[in-house]
């Protein structure tokens, strides 16, 4: 077709242009309508192709949705439980803490009640201090009498000391005249009655018999150390002189028949000895009998050392006599270490424990008024 378009083309140039372009354009024109044929397939491919991207986009836009929805939903109840245990750790930590708030609020109150207590006694101190500052001062201004009332006070309540405590009525009625003489020494005409029931006390005192403790009872202790060394009974036998003069032998030949039959007795006494006793036998003690005899007599002068402590009579006489008893019965009364024991026995068991009737003395409430107001109360002010 293109070869006859370039030879009509050629020989008519110029009369016939409309028919030299008429080809042309037919030539132009069938292309496109081949274009326009293949542009609907390619609408349609497209429009076929479309619809499954935009499918696929908004399954995949769902997805991520849904994802978006699922993780904001399981923050959402992260938070909540968090803010929930944040809740009850809150309400924990208040419940906990009212215990220790308790507590500092009542140590608080203590600490109030102690600084009261603490300014209080303070208080009383320093009021203390003054009346015991007054009371030195009116003190001071006395006269020296006072300061001998004071020192005679002193010397009776330790002359009731030793006369009730240590048992020592000597000492007691020296430390009574040692008083005696601060009161003479006050020179005081109106301290007569003072001296009176002074005078009445020390001659109470010295009534009472002195009874030395102290030295008895180191002499029960003497013989209980001596004791383990006192020797034992040992059983002694006595023969007849006749038995013994019977086995002896003379010397003559005219007595053959007495000395064989002499020498004959005498066999048979090395295999059967039959003695008499002309005194009776004193039994032997077992080491362990004799252990306990020891420790029996102990513990009974014992008894007799506390018993004189108490001042009981009877318990340090039983205990004497029993002990002594045993030492006669069991030891050797030969041995010089027995008899004197013995006989230090015989001295304790006659000593007798007189114990004081004084209760009290008559001048304590006498020297209490003149040390409490310088003189002494009559008995309408009593």
């Amino acid at each position: 077709m293109e070869t006859k378009n370039t030879d009509a083309s050629a020989s008519e140039p110029t009369t016939e242009p409309k028919i030299a372009t008429q080809p042309v354009i037919d030539t132009q024109s069938e292309p496109e309508t081949n274009s326009n044929e293949s542009a609907p397939k390619e609408q349609a491919q497209q429009q076929s192709s479309t619809p499954w991207g935009i499918i696929i986009t908004l399954f995949l836009l769902l997805i991520l949705a849904f994802a978006s929805v699922a993780g904001g939903y399981y923050l959402y109840q992260q938070l909540q439980a968090q803010q929930a245990e944040s809740a009850k750790l809150t309400q924990q930590l208040q419940a906990a803490l009212v215990e220790p708030n308790q507590r500092i609020a009542s140590l608080e109150q203590q600490q109030g009640r102690f600084a009261t207590s603490v300014e209080n006694a303070m208080a009383q101190s320093l009021e203390q201090q003054t009346q015991l500052e007054e009371r030195v001062s009116i003190i001071a201004q006395r006269n020296p009498n006072h300061w001998r009332a004071e020192e005679a006070k002193y010397l009776v309540r330790l002359a009731g000391q030793k006369l009730w405590l240590e048992k020592d009525p000597s000492t007691a009625t020296s430390l009574l005249k040692a008083a005696d003489e601060r009161i003479k020494s006050m020179r005081d005409p109106s301290l007569m009655p003072l001296r009176k029931a002074l005078s009445k006390d020390i001659a109470a005192v010295a009534s009472v018999k002195n009874t030395d403790i102290s030295g008895t009872v180191l002499t029960l202790d003497a013989i209980i150390d001596n004791l383990d060394k006192l020797p034992l009974n040992r059983a002694e036998t006595h023969f007849s002189s006749e038995e013994v003069a019977d086995t002896q032998m003379t010397e003559s030949l005219d007595d053959w028949q007495s000395n064989l039959a002499k020498s004959w007795q005498a066999l048979i006494d090395d295999f059967v000895i039959v003695r008499k006793r002309t005194t009776d036998a004193a039994p032997l003690l077992e080491p362990d009998q004799q252990w306990y005899l020891v420790e029996n007599t102990k513990n009974k002068l014992l008894q007799a050392q506390l018993a004189l402590y108490r001042q009981d009579q009877v318990n340090y006489r039983n205990s004497i006599k029993l002990a002594r008893k045993w030492i006669f019965q069991y030891f050797d009364l030969k041995d010089q270490q027995t008899t004197d024991t013995l006989a230090t026995l015989d001295a304790l068991e006659t000593l007798k424990i007189q114990s004081t009737s004084i209760d009290r003395f008559a001048a304590s409430n006498m020297l209490n008024q003149l040390v409490t107001y310088g003189n002494l109360m009559t008995e309408e002010a009593q």
